[in-house]
């Protein structure tokens, strides 16, 4: 077992002490750019291997590292310890090697490689230890967290030494296990854990009353607290409009009153006091509290110094509501200050930026005065911080807009205290780009690329007067990509580079020619005598044909390459041909209807299939993304009618996050819509609910490398026919109209995936499955699918190409084996949630309820809405394959697809 020693791993050596001096003697074999390095960029490196080899040698348990490495203790906590130091040591020599110049690749290479090693370590350790180590470092009731044994320990995050301890998803972790502890307290179990079963787990005593705090009460007392909330908690569940603010400080003292008595005398006093923490939140969950319901009290808390004047005013109400309640956690609390804070240094920002900004453009209706940089020295770094600013000022000005109404102080009050809020100083970013483009015109082009070198183009040096332009304005104008920009500078430049395209005197071949020529001089065995003699051939025959190096030069030359490029593919080395090989003839398409046409048909539609699943993430556990932390956001002009913004993952991966103005309505449809694509076999991104900085919405992974569908009909193939085909399947099933071409990616592979489903059962129980039907609009925005079954009437596919409906059998074989249950309770939140905001569907389910039950529209419940709505998706979901038989029947004039009804493929 461990020595039960601290201090001695302060000085904890893994790796072989002759390491440093091994690195050191390998720089005589070393580039001379490499020689250059500095002594501490050295030692840097020098010190992140010795960390690294040390987290492998912990990693494997200390029994596969070299001779002379000490022995490991047998201690969890111990070992941890030694761990957590290790990975400090490497953050601080990534640090380093930054600060000396490392290029940004390799200290992302190394942070990622860092990271993962963390991860490694920590998942391989069993949830006893991860409670065990978690408890030593002050964690409280590991044993709540991770009850679910579902995808990542919670404890794995809490404990990643690789991020700092003080984040908010370490927090809210810790927070979970507390509000499970109330629960436990309140009489409540968890997972058949009681919370005796707790403290048994965790060796400890169960609490004791303590008098720190309290007011000691009589039995009398306390029932006649008891009967005071039971009174104001009726109060405020029975409240019709705004909360009146009396009727919420009776509720929040009678909570106080219960949670803080004291009386010896009564048995399970804590599991009483903790059932009326959890109830007192549930009549504040259906109240509408306003600034006028907590006004009255925030003057109270301020006066009585609980509050600080600054927090009530950059506070919404529900958030003081929580911050004043007894009930509330210390750690919630401590949240809630820092979020105002948070808001407070935004304004302060806020009007940092416009500082700088007014400068140039003193409001939104003064012109632009940008100085001139011609013969400045100090112009191009005035135009470059205005830039800057300008963008900072405009997210800025847009985050505000997401919390400044809401706060207790008057959106208007704050505007007047902080100018950079008021409409006189927006940054309207299209029409300042317009007057700086103006502005731009009238400068020279080299003094430009200063302006866009300063600010961190990459190679402005190269880069076009429009790109410079567009690149310095994308800092203030979020609809110019400066990725985008920068790739186009590169293409260009490199392009140049390379020289003029084929047809043009000296130009070179493309790079499909140069692979075709470099096949046929593989295999042909091209005759030397069709080729130009050589001024000076080589005595020694190439291995493929008995080609001379001359003569293969002289071939390609003749089959269109470049110079350049004739020389490489002589010079590059033939591979010997395999004993019994025979050169395979070319692949020619087939025949249309025959054989070899369904065979290449089939290998299409499996390339299609894998191209789409490995560039879109699997969906996971919707409580692993829940626990997650996303960082700050950055605006996303993608389009739609949502606004939206990226964000990282913990695990450094881009999400993008779309608000939800409808409380969350919307972002439950696509989430569940989503979730049954999944279930049906089909590609679609992933969606998750989620709380992002505040506001409800719904986040999603990124996919890399994509682009829309914009292809014509004309063009598809018979692969993407059948994917469209397929994925029609899907979006009736969810009632979603808004495929539109906009709405369909083709990933990196060439695949197609869904993404957007944000109209999901918006017209459920009114649409119908009928060609044209396009409620979402006609034109660019009708669905692919239908843009599809109009080209295939009017013969406007490919030669060969065809509509065809035996595709959609395993799509509705996978939707029909999905049970009614668990259909319903994927779409419970999507049913209550809409009732709630009042979505589109509402009033037709309305109706549809009043007639199941025989009552009047205006009687109906929102109860009976939802059920209402969850049967309509049950019943098409029942009825799937019948509906899709009749339309390829009825709508295509297909009468083979009349099998579908008998499940035939």
């Amino acid at each position: 077992m461990g020595t039960n020693s601290k201090s001695s791993h302060a000085s904890y050596a893994i790796a072989p002490s002759d390491t440093a001096e091994a690195v050191e003697s390998s720089g005589a074999d070393t580039p001379p750019d490499e020689q250059q390095l500095s002594d501490e960029l050295v030692t840097a490196k020098t010190d992140l291997m010795v960390a690294m080899d040390n987290l492998d040698h912990i990693a494997a348990g200390g029994e596969e590292g070299n001779a002379g490495y000490p022995d490991l203790p047998e201690d969890p906590v111990e070992r941890y310890e030694i761990f957590a130091e290790q990975i400090k040591a490497a953050k601080e020599a990534i640090e380093t090697m930054k600060a000396e110049g490392a290029s940004e690749e390799e200290i992302q290479a190394q942070l990622d490689a860092l990271r993962a090693q963390s991860l490694e370590y920590l998942n391989s350790l069993s949830a006893e230890e991860l409670q065990q180590i978690a408890a030593a470092k002050g964690f409280e009731h590991p044993a709540l967290v991770g009850l679910s044994g579902k995808g990542q320990h919670p404890l794995v995050h809490w404990l990643d030494p690789y991020y700092d301890g003080a984040i908010s998803s370490k927090q809210k972790i810790q927070a979970k296990a507390l509000q499970r502890y109330d629960q436990l307290l309140a009489g409540q179990s968890l997972g058949g854990m009681t919370l005796a079963e707790l403290h048994q787990i965790e060796g400890t005593s169960l609490p004791a009353p303590g008098p720190a705090g309290t007011w000691t009460a009589t039995p009398e007392q306390f029932s006649a607290a008891v009967n005071a909330w039971e009174a104001a908690g009726k109060e405020v569940a029975d409240a019709k409009g705004i909360l009146d603010s009396e009727k919420l400080q009776n509720l929040l003292h009678a909570e106080k009153q219960i949670l803080t008595a004291h009386c010896p005398e009564l048995q399970k006093l804590e599991e009483t006091q903790g059932y009326y923490k959890v109830w007192t939140g549930d009549p504040l969950e259906i109240a509408k509290i306003s600034t006028s319901t907590v006004l009255p009290l925030v003057q109270d808390a301020i006066a009585a110094g609980d509050m600080s004047l600054a927090d009530a005013q950059h506070l919404k109400p529900r958030e003081i509501v929580d911050l004043l309640r007894t009930g509330t956690a210390e750690t919630e609390k401590e949240a809630l200050k820092a979020k105002s804070q948070a808001r407070q240094d935004q304004l302060a920002a806020l009007n940092k930026a416009l500082d700088v900004h007014s400068v140039a453009k003193h409001d939104l209706t003064s012109p632009l005065a940008l100085p001139d940089l011609a013969g400045n020295p100090e112009a191009a770094a005035q135009v470059a911080e205005w830039a800057t600013s300008t963008g900072e000022l405009h997210k800025l000005q847009t985050d505000a807009q997401g919390w400044i109404h809401g706060v207790l102080q008057p959106a208007s009050d704050i505007s007047m205290g902080n100018p950079g809020l008021l409409t006189s100083h927006t940054v309207a970013p299209k029409a300042l780009t317009n007057e700086f483009n103006a502005w731009a015109k009238e400068q020279k082009l080299g003094d430009l690329r200063d302006v866009a070198e300063q600010m961190g183009m990459p190679d402005a040096d190269k880069a076009a007067r429009a790109h410079v332009t567009s690149f310095i304005a994308s800092s203030f104008n979020p609809a110019l990509d400066k990725e985008e920009i920068n790739a186009k500078v590169a293409a260009a430049a490199a392009k140049k580079k390379a020289g003029p395209p084929v047809g043009v005197d000296n130009g070179l071949a493309s790079d499909e020619a140069v692979k075709a020529l470099q096949s046929k001089l593989i295999t042909s065995g091209a005759s030397p005598s069709s080729a130009p003699a050589s001024s000076a051939p080589s005595s020694a025959p190439s291995q493929a044909g008995g080609l001379t190096k001359e003569a293969k030069e002289a071939a390609a030359l003749s089959m269109g390459a470049s110079p350049e490029q004739a020389k490489k593919l002589a010079e590059a080395p033939t591979p010997a041909p395999a004993a019994g090989s025979v050169p395979k003839a070319p692949v020619k398409p087939a025949p249309p209807g025959s054989f070899n046409a369904k065979v290449q048909a089939l290998v299409a539609n499996l390339q299609q299939v894998k191209a789409t699943t490995q560039d879109v993430p699997a969906r996971i556990d919707s409580d692993v993304v829940g626990s997650w932390s996303f960082g700050p956001g950055k605006a996303a002009n993608l389009g739609g009618t949502y606004a939206k913004s990226l964000h990282d993952a913990p695990d450094g991966s881009s999400w993008l996050f779309k608000a939800d103005k409808d409380g969350g309505a919307i972002a439950h449809a696509e989430s569940a819509a989503s979730h049954a694509l999944s279930l049906g076999g089909l590609p679609s991104v992933p969606v998750y609910v989620k709380n992002v900085e505040g506001k409800s919405g719904s986040v999603q992974p990124m996919l890399k490398d994509t682009h829309h569908f914009a292809s014509g009909p004309k063009d598809w193939s018979q692969s993407e026919v059948d994917a469209i085909v397929r994925s029609h399947v899907g979006a009736w099933m969810v009632g979603d109209h808004d495929g539109h071409q906009a709405n369909v990616l083709r990933t990196a592979s060439g695949g197609l995936v869904r993404c957007d489903l944000g109209q999901a059962f918006k017209h459920y129980g009114q649409d119908k499955l009928a060609l044209g039907y396009a409620p979402s609009g006609g034109g660019s925005y009708d669905p692919v699918h239908q843009k599809l079954y109009q080209a295939a009437l009017s013969g406007g596919l490919g030669e060969g190409v065809k509509v065809n409906p035996a595709v959609v059998h395993p799509i509705i074989k996978n939707f029909e084996a999905i049970p009614d249950s668990q259909w319903r309770s994927m779409l419970h939140s999507t049913a209550h949630e809409g009732v709630k905001a009042g979505v589109h569907w509402v009033p037709t389910m309305r109706k549809a309820a009043a007639k199941k039950h025989g009552i009047p529209s205006a009687k109906v419940s929102s109860e009976q809405i939802a059920e209402s709505f969850l049967d309509h998706a049950v019943q098409r979901k029942q009825s799937l394959r019948e509906s899709f038989a009749n339309f390829f029947v009825k709508e295509l004039n297909m009468p083979t697809a009349a099998s579908l009804k008998h499940g035939a493929k």
